[in-house]
C-alpha cells in the first residue's frame, strides 16, 4: 500500500470515528428535550440582560469603549459568544468526562480501539458543534430582536480567528481531562482559563480597564487575543494584518499545547492505568 492510500485510510477512519462520536453524543443530548430547549432559552435571557445594561450605558461617553465603536451591547455580546466556546472546550467537556467516572462507563469507553488522546478529541467534537449553533442563535437574536450593529465586518478573518480560538480550547479541554482521570477532582487547568481567563481577557469590559499589571498578565490568556481579534474584525472592520499579533499569539499557543496536550494525556493515563483505574488496558 502507497503512502499516500496510507494517509488516506487513517483520514477516513478518524473521519468515520468523530461521525460517531458526533452522533452518539447529539443522540444523547436529543433525548433530554427539556434541557436541551432550556439551553437556548437561556441564550435570550442572557442577550436581553446585556442589552438593557447596554441601554443604561447608553449615550454616556466612554473612552474604553469607544475604540470599538462605542456600542457596549454588540462588544459584550461578542465576549459572551466567543467565552462559550471556552466553555466548551473546557468546563462541558470535563464535566462530561467527570460524569463517565461517576458512572462507571468511562472504563468502558476507554475500551474501545480508539487512543486515549483521540477519544478525548472526539468527544468534545459534539460540545463546539453545539456551542457553533448556540453562538448563531446569539448573534441570530442580537440582530432580529436588539439591533446589533456591526461596523462593515471582515468576516473571513473573524473566522479565521473562532477556528484558532476553537484549536487553542480543545487543546486545553483536553490537558485538562487527562488532568481530571488522575486527580479525580479540583481541576486547575479549569479554574485558571475558565474562571480567572475569563476575568482577566475582558469577556463584558475592556481589558484598558485593568491595573496595569493585570493587563500585562491578561496578554497570556488565549481568550485575550482570541476576543480582541473578532471584536476588530467584527467592530472595526480590521484585516487579517491588523489582527496579527492577536493571530500570532494564537498560534503560537497551538503549537506550544500541541505536542504538551499530548505529553500530558500519556502521562496521566500511565499513572491512570498503574493505579487500577483502567483494568481493561
Amino acid at each position: 500500500m502507497s503512502r499516500r492510500h496510507s494517509i488516506q485510510n487513517i483520514f477516513i477512519t478518524a473521519l468515520r470515528n468523530a461521525l460517531t462520536f458526533v452522533k452518539k453524543d447529539m443522540k444523547i443530548a436529543l433525548s433530554y428535550k427539556f434541557q436541551f430547549i432550556f439551553q437556548f432559552a437561556q441564550i435570550f435571557f442572557s442577550v436581553a440582560m446585556i442589552f438593557f445594561i447596554g441601554k443604561m450605558l447608553e449615550g454616556a461617553p466612554n473612552k474604553h469603549l469607544k475604540v470599538y465603536g462605542g456600542d457596549f451591547f454588540s462588544f459584550a455580546l461578542i465576549g459572551l459568544a466567543v467565552n462559550s466556546y471556552l466553555r466548551a472546550g473546557l468546563v462541558t467537556i470535563t464535566n462530561d468526562i467527570r460524569q463517565m467516572m461517576n458512572q462507571g462507563t468511562l472504563e468502558a469507553v476507554c475500551a474501545a480501539p480508539v487512543k486515549y488522546m483521540s477519544l478525548m478529541i472526539y468527544s468534545s467534537l459534539w460540545q463546539f458543534l453545539f456551542e457553533t449553533i448556540r453562538v448563531s442563535a446569539y448573534f441570530a437574536l442580537g440582530f432580529s430582536l436588539f439591533n446589533m450593529k456591526l461596523q462593515n465586518p471582515n468576516i473571513p478573518a473573524a473566522i479565521l480567528t473562532m477556528l484558532l480560538t476553537a484549536v487553542v480550547f480543545l487543546l486545553l479541554g483536553t490537558i485538562s481531562c487527562s488532568i481530571l482521570i488522575v486527580i479525580k477532582r479540583g481541576d486547575p487547568i479549569n479554574w485558571i482559563f475558565s474562571s480567572l481567563g475569563a476575568l482577566l481577557a475582558g469577556t463584558m469590559f475592556p481589558v484598558s480597564v485593568l491595573p496595569g499589571w493585570l493587563g500585562r498578565l491578561a496578554m497570556f490568556m488565549p481568550l485575550t487575543h482570541g476576543l480582541e481579534a473578532m471584536r476588530k474584525t467584527l467592530l472595526m472592520s480590521a484585516s487579517v494584518s491588523d489582527i496579527a499579533n492577536n493571530l500570532i499569539a494564537l498560534g503560537g499557543f497551538v503549537i506550544f499545547l500541541l505536542p504538551l496536550s499530548f505529553y500530558i494525556n500519556k502521562i496521566s493515563m500511565t499513572a491512570a492505568k498503574k493505579c487500577g483505574a483502567f483494568v481493561t488496558h
